[in-house]
């Protein structure tokens, strides 16, 4: 299980995976109140709230929703 996120910054240019375990991306920005995720090859943009991150176990953020539902957040 991740740890959940103290220092929001500490997250910017890691892996992202989903709840089903799929690669969402990289965490592109942080701001106030939600994360600037960047996918790669189709090079797509999501701003997703920080209440829908799960948690960040050091090396990887993890979300409570599955990459299907991440699409309903792309910009």
């Amino acid at each position: 299980m991740a740890d959940s996120i103290v220092d929001w910054e500490s997250i910017v240019h890691k892996n992202v995976r989903s709840k089903d375990f799929e690669d969402a991306g990289n965490v592109d920005a942080v701001n106030d109140n939600s994360v600037i995720i960047t996918s790669q090859g189709d090079r797509k943009e999501y701003s997703l709230p920080k209440d829908q991150v799960e948690g960040y176990n050091g090396a990887e953020v993890t979300l409570k929703i599955s990459l299907s539902e991440l699409e309903s957040y792309k910009v």
